[in-house]
């Protein structure tokens, strides 16, 4: 991995085997359950977290990462490391980012946070192309002018079963001026300037499903290099069927899956389907 070290927050959704390949720290936020808090993927996983959910009388809240820990974190790093490369979630949808700056400023060093203006694979898949390049023999420049670019061409179409969450938690951007027509139909949602939008209004999941798949077919078929995340949030048999059906029909797709973990979760509920993906602009990762 040479001399870089590589940062992101828990959203990301990385596995423990992806973080562990590459030794990516992981800084996670919270989800408050009343009095209740717990840090995600350290003291409550997805699928405790959506079974608590579907019993809970207030939806929870949540809580980006101090500085406080995000500097302890980039203290032990530059011991041993000449730059931190930090990849984090939106800005427009936490002030993590925020944070993380606030650290830099404690600790000094060659610490860069760059601000993914996405969530979930849209952090993945950069940040463990990133390692990977690094790994290579990659600079810090080399890592940062990739991420810049498959940022800058990233898409996201999320089918979500129901707005409530997203319009309670106040994450849904400008969409939320229509929510109350929203309440009969199943939208297709985007990511506009860094937060969540309306993408597409239609009225039944199978028409939002074929929508979502045409809108990708329209990037899709001109045969550049595509890496794609199936995000899911509990409906990993529709997430594999999906990924299974990219990958017979377009040759020119590398496919992951990714499941929303609580933070995310909080804001969007179960029953989310998304195609997160962008141009494919190095070798991919190792036996992928």
């Amino acid at each position: 991995m040479g001399n870089i070290a590589f940062v992101t927050d828990s959203t990301a959704y990385l596995t423990p085997e992806q973080a562990n390949e590459y030794g990516i720290e992981v800084v996670p936020l919270s989800v408050l359950f009343g009095s209740e808090t717990f840090r995600e993927g350290v003291d409550l996983t997805a699928e405790q977290f959506y079974a608590r959910l579907a019993h809970a009388d207030k939806l929870p809240t949540t809580s980006q990462p101090t500085p406080g820990e995000f500097a302890a974190v980039f203290e032990r790093l530059l011991k041993d490391h000449d730059s931190v490369l930090c990849l984090l979630l939106s800005g427009g949808l936490s002030g993590t980012v925020q944070s993380a700056e606030m650290a830099v400023k404690q600790v000094g060093g060659d610490v860069t946070v760059v601000d993914s203006r996405i969530s979930s694979y849209g952090i993945a898949g950069p940040l463990l192309d990133g390692a990977a390049l690094a790994r290579q023999g990659g600079s810090k420049e080399d890592v940062l002018n990739l991420w810049r670019r498959e940022l800058e061409e990233m898409h996201a179409y999320f089918v979500i079963d129901t707005l409530e969450y997203l319009h309670k938690g106040g994450r849904i951007g400008g969409a939320s001026a229509v929510f109350g027509a929203l309440l009969q139909i199943k939208p297709i949602l985007t990511m506009n300037d860094g937060r969540i939008d309306l993408f597409e209004k239609v009225r039944t999941h199978r028409r939002a499903m074929e929508r979502m798949l045409a809108r990708f077919d329209e990037d899709a078929r001109d045969g550049r290099p595509l890496q794609v995340g199936v995000v899911h949030s509990r409906r990993l048999e529709d997430a594999e069927r999906l990924r299974q059906d990219l990958l017979a029909r377009y040759p020119n797709v590398q496919a992951d899956i990714s499941e929303l973990g609580p933070v995310i979760g909080t804001h969007t509920g179960p029953g989310v389907l998304a195609l997160v993906y962008y141009p494919r602009l190095s070798s991919r990762r190792d036996g992928q």
